[in-house]
């Protein structure tokens, strides 16, 4: 594991939970993950949309609660 973080946008975030072997590896290389509040947001507003909207929302948050959520501002951009 690396010691570092890594920043992640929506499509890299939903094809980590849908299990993409590269992706996955690359992830849990490093230490934390960073997700900046926009691909929060972006993340539920597609799980309130989807076919499977409680099994998304529920993994969503659980990924998201082991993240740290980066505010808007100046630093997130």
């Amino acid at each position: 594991m690396m010691n570092g973080k890594i920043a992640l946008d929506t499509s890299v975030v939903i094809r980590y939970l849908n299990g993409n072997p590269e992706i996955v590896d690359r992830v849990l290389q490093f230490s934390s993950v960073i997700l900046p509040v926009t691909v929060v947001g972006e993340l539920i507003f597609g799980a309130e949309n989807s076919g499977k909207k409680l099994q998304n929302l529920t993994n969503y948050f659980q990924f998201i609660d082991a993240c740290e959520v980066l505010p808007m501002g100046r630093k997130t951009a």
